[in-house]
């Protein structure tokens, strides 16, 4: 598809997404790792070159790519992210509840009996929860429907939460499971950064949210070891996966951000970036 598009392209923007790279590694990381608990049934030798092998043809295709491009041509290469090791899962509610930070109903205790989707949550009780990948909300009063964390405290317990989530370390391992904890506005602008997670969690290297607590799920325990096909993920910190950037043409690559792309890009056409656009050109 990227060929036939080439082939004809005169000018303006021609763009294209491999998503492949990316289901490539979340399957197939753990054949590079022999150690990891996702090869415990069994490890097939012939899968330890799947990754590389994946990201030559990519690199041919890069190749191809750039025989198309004439002197007046911007090409970019880039990744929207890099990837990791995920070995063990971090169940973080069942820890928030451990913590006095969340509640259940009917003297529950974390385990197979407490369901999905924090149905046997005491809200009336509870001040924090975790939802999705890596994010930690507030039950906060006026916001969450039982909310009862007053406004005014909730810069306190998200300090709190932050300073312990910081000294979990894994028994098994005796390793710390989190690199740091991050509130929204360190992160996140915007009109829509209201919506976002209250802190967000980043994990060391082989740790990530674990599958239950993505569904708001409380299993006994504060970790688990990763059993399935799905060994690899990015959903660490961010500084351990960068991911590439590269152009034909020189940019200011030591201080790039996914951000700049977009006034890179209209840069590169001519074409002055919107006033509410983020995020500066590369190009020098």
């Amino acid at each position: 598809m990227l060929l036939y598009e080439l082939g004809r392209h005169t000018e303006g923007l021609c763009f294209c997404l491999f998503d492949t790279p990316d289901r490539v590694q979340h399957m197939f990381w753990r054949f590079l790792e022999p150690g990891h608990p996702a090869n415990r049934q069994a490890r097939r030798q012939s899968m330890e070159h799947v990754i590389e092998e994946h990201y030559r043809r990519c690199d041919a295709i890069v190749g191809k790519a750039v025989a198309c491009a004439d002197d007046r041509t911007l090409v970019i290469v880039l990744s929207d992210h890099g990837f990791g090791s995920f070995q063990r899962g971090v169940h973080l509610n069942s820890w928030l509840y451990e913590h006095g930070f969340l509640a259940l109903r009917n003297g529950l205790k974390p385990g197979p009996d407490v369901r999905d989707f924090f149905r046997d949550v005491d809200w009336d009780k509870t001040s924090a929860y975790a939802l999705g990948l890596a994010g930690i909300y507030l039950n906060l009063a006026g916001r969450e429907a039982n909310g009862i964390v007053p406004p005014a405290e909730s810069s306190a317990v998200q300090a709190d939460l932050a300073e312990r989530l910081a000294r979990l370390v894994d028994p098994e391992r005796g390793a710390a499971a989190v690199r740091s904890v991050v509130r929204r506005d360190q992160v996140y602008s915007g009109p829509y950064a209201h919506e976002s997670p209250d802190l967000v969690v980043n994990f060391s290297g082989g740790y990530r949210v674990s599958w239950a607590t993505a569904l708001g799920g409380l299993p006994a325990g504060h970790f688990e070891d990763n059993v399935k096909k799905w060994s690899g993920d990015h959903i660490v910190d961010p500084s351990l996966v960068p991911g590439v950037l590269f152009m034909n043409r020189p940019f200011h690559g030591n201080r790039a951000r996914l951000v700049d792309l977009a006034p890179t890009i209209l840069t590169a056409l001519g074409v002055p970036k919107n006033p509410e656009m983020e995020g500066v050109s590369l190009l020098s």
